[in-house]
């Protein structure tokens, strides 16, 4: 070979070890960032979903015993969604699986009592990913007097 073919050679070499280089430390990185982003998506999603039954709750709260609402509603992952009491404050919640196995919980707070699918104890949901169409929200009356709001998926 001659000087010029040689030297040639010797840069498409080192051309393609800078290449291997680059896409050995930029892929994993590019990996990474795109679970950060899902996560983040699934994240804000999910308090968006939980933010829109807060404000339904809070409606309905407002108008009174027998009053009654319907919405369609947007659920973007399987969640269970819990009403937790702590110190007289009611919180929706629900806990998200992150990408590294981590767990973050995402709550909102209601002014009372929440309780799920047409029973006054029932105070948790288990929710696919899925429009939930007719989504019912309305007072709860117990025979024993206790009184709720009720979130009923359908």
């Amino acid at each position: 070979m001659d000087m010029k073919g040689q030297i040639a050679l010797e840069y498409l070499l080192i051309f393609f070890i800078l290449i291997i280089i680059l896409s050995v430390i930029s892929i994993p990185l590019l990996l990474d960032s795109l679970e950060t982003s899902k996560d983040v998506t699934t994240a804000i999603e999910t308090k968006s979903f939980l933010v829109e039954v807060e404000k339904n709750v809070k409606l309905l709260y407002a108008l009174d015993v027998g009053s009654k609402r319907s919405l369609s509603i947007y659920v973007p992952c399987d969640i269970k969604l819990y009403c937790n009491n702590n110190y007289d404050k009611h919180y929706l919640s629900t806990t998200l699986q992150l990408s590294d196995n981590s767990k973050k919980t995402i709550k909102v707070e209601v002014p009372c009592d929440v309780s799920f699918s047409g029973y006054i104890n029932n105070h948790y949901v288990s929710l696919k990913k899925s429009w939930y169409y007719n989504t019912e929200i309305k007072w709860y009356t117990s025979s024993n007097g206790t009184r709720s709001i009720n979130v009923n998926f359908k």
